[in-house]
């Protein structure tokens, strides 16, 4: 069971986009990699999605948030850890509420994670709001 201790230098937020369309968190720098996964043995990634009004995720319309990881921070060659980690979608003429998940980092992890929101549907400006990602112990 994770503690949900955080170092406030593993913890990234994103404003969402503004229109359909994906946004990047920076990335996280996991460090170098060890031969035996020291580092991520005891680690989770924390997403939190914050609740979207009707004028930000209308009905029907969707926000996605993935975890992609790289061995370089400019993820030239991200590889996807969760496609589908968290997913809103606007209903009842009410948005979409808040939403978390965690994701147990694989024990061959490559040393920088990111998350990437992407809203889809036409959805309102919900650059108001920000995704959160930590890395918890």
């Amino acid at each position: 069971m994770p503690y949900n201790l955080k170092d406030a230098d593993l913890i990234v937020t994103k404003a969402l986009p503004a229109t359909d369309g994906a946004v990047n968190t920076d990335a996280i720098d996991l460090g170098a990699p060890s031969a035996r996964a020291d580092l991520v043995a005891g680690c989770e990634l924390l997403v939190e999605a914050p609740a979207l009004t009707t004028t930000e995720l209308p009905d029907a319309d969707t926000m996605t948030y993935k975890v992609e990881m790289d061995t370089t921070s400019a993820f030239s060659s991200a590889t996807t850890l969760a496609d589908s980690l968290i997913l809103q979608t606007g209903a009842g003429g009410a948005g979409a509420a808040a939403a978390s998940a965690r994701l147990k980092l694989p024990t061959d992890c490559e040393r920088y994670i990111r998350v990437v929101a992407t809203g889809a549907g036409g959805i309102g400006d919900a650059s108001g709001k920000s995704v959160t990602a930590s890395l918890c112990t």
